[in-house]
């Protein structure tokens, strides 16, 4: 399965978050959305960490030019 994109991460993050604010979301439903929203946000992080890494290393080869 291909690793998702950022703005997949985004959108399960904002339906995550709609779905907690439910008011009649039982407990464990809104305990096991937040361990998904927490996951989806960890590998959101992650990817921005890359993209940031890459960022870096264009703006010095940018520099040494």
């Amino acid at each position: 399965m291909p690793e998702k994109d950022l703005e997949a991460y985004l959108d399960e993050l904002k339906q995550i978050s709609e779905k907690i604010s439910d008011e009649d979301i039982k407990l464990a439903d809104a305990v096991s959305l937040y361990k998904k929203g927490m996951a989806a946000a960890d590998k959101a992080s992650k990817l921005l960490e890359k993209f940031e890494q890459k960022l870096e290393i264009i703006h010095d080869d940018e520099s040494e030019e």
